[in-house]
């Protein structure tokens, strides 16, 4: 990931979920915007652009495919 300067944003929590978010970062010794961006990282991994890797129309272009039932033991 290039170096560059975070942006900052604001959340409104209510009192119940802020005492959480306080506590769960106290626990884990990380801030509560940290243990927020740890958190959120992974949500937001699905929604980045990923390149196609390079197999990724072999299936298509085969002609003629197998029988599934060999690979999972069935027609016995």
């Amino acid at each position: 990931m290039a170096f560059s300067r975070k942006k900052a944003t604001t959340i409104a929590l209510d009192p119940e979920d802020y005492r959480l978010l306080s506590r769960a970062a106290r626990e884990r010794g990380v801030s509560r915007s940290e243990f927020i961006r740890q958190h959120l990282a992974p949500v937001l991994e699905q929604y980045r652009r990923h390149s196609k890797p390079r197999s990724a129309g072999i299936v298509r272009a085969m002609t003629e495919r197998g029988d599934e039932r060999e690979l999972f033991g069935g027609g016995r």
